[in-house]
């Protein structure tokens, strides 16, 4: 109800925009809708709703995402001693439902929220902030989080235009073009809307090299590890010993897709959605 309202459905831009900007330029008003960048959650949320792996079941025991790999499994002190290791939930229908129910281990927060400024569970927070630094735009475009979603989204985009006959038989030429039909589909899952001539233009170009460039470079095998080797020091004589710390949940684990696993066309529209994703038209609401 509140969605098919008049009021929920008026637009975020004002009528005048440049007579706004003169007599109320900081917006103190509200004249217009105040651009906002999404949080932390949000970002994780909504990119996972647009690779179709999102999982909206409610309740239930809180779950362990999957957070960066060196982080994760740096030594963390707890109570005298070495905290074990996080480990993510070995299955994806649950480490990707939604972040609310996500784990918040106090002592190691997971960096790629920390980064969108997703408040420390050790102190209130009546206000979050919303800092844009340099970081971000790394994490959004290099970690390992973002390509993966990435290839999920292009994996998803690829597998269902087989299906569909429009869109099956619009690849130029197999190792040359993806088409622009996919990469249209690439824009309604991911910003909503349909591509501009301009914009299918220019990443049909991009999408040719890529696929080019994949051809002819096939990236490794990503293998997750059983043990990890810890280092202490004795309290009492000072000397270091190691032991080694044994990972069960990466013994039965069952990854996402990786890049190495699918065709070098999914990777180059893998490419492609990781841009999306890393558009202000993703990142901000307005």
């Amino acid at each position: 109800m509140i969605m098919h309202s008049a009021t929920y459905k008026r637009s975020t831009r004002h009528h005048e925009e440049d007579k706004l900007a003169e007599l109320d330029p900081n917006n103190l008003y509200l004249g217009k809708f105040p651009r906002r960048r999404l949080r932390a959650e949000e970002i994780r949320d909504s990119i996972l709703q647009s690779t179709g792996e999102l999982r909206h079941e409610l309740g239930g025991l809180p779950v362990m995402p999957e957070i960066n790999m060196e982080v994760a499994l740096q030594p963390r002190m707890i109570q005298f001693s070495i905290a074990p290791a996080y480990q993510p939930s070995p299955r994806p229908d649950t480490r990707n439902r939604r972040s609310i129910y996500a784990y918040q281990v106090r002592g190691q927060a997971d960096p790629f929220s920390e980064l969108f400024n997703q408040p420390n569970p050790n102190e209130s927070c009546e206000m979050r902030e919303s800092a844009a630094v340099t970081p971000q735009t790394f994490a959004l475009l290099n970690s390992d989080m973002m390509n993966d979603r990435a290839i999920a989204a292009a994996t998803l985009i690829m597998s269902r235009s087989q299906n569909d006959p429009q869109v099956a038989n619009d690849f130029d030429d197999e190792k040359s073009a993806l088409g622009t039909q996919r990469i249209n589909k690439a824009f309604q899952r991911i910003l909503k809307r349909n591509a501009t001539p301009d914009e299918l233009a220019r990443l049909t170009k991009y999408g040719s090299r890529m696929i080019a460039y994949h051809h002819d470079h096939q990236p490794g095998e990503i293998i997750y590890p059983t043990s990890i080797t810890r280092s202490l020091v004795e309290e009492f004589s000072g000397r270091p010993f190691e032991y080694e710390e044994i990972l069960p949940v990466f013994q039965s684990y069952q990854p996402d897709i990786k890049a190495n696993q699918v065709p070098a066309e999914t990777r180059a529209m893998a490419d492609i959605c990781l841009l999306l994703f890393n558009t202000n038209e993703f990142i901000y609401v307005e």
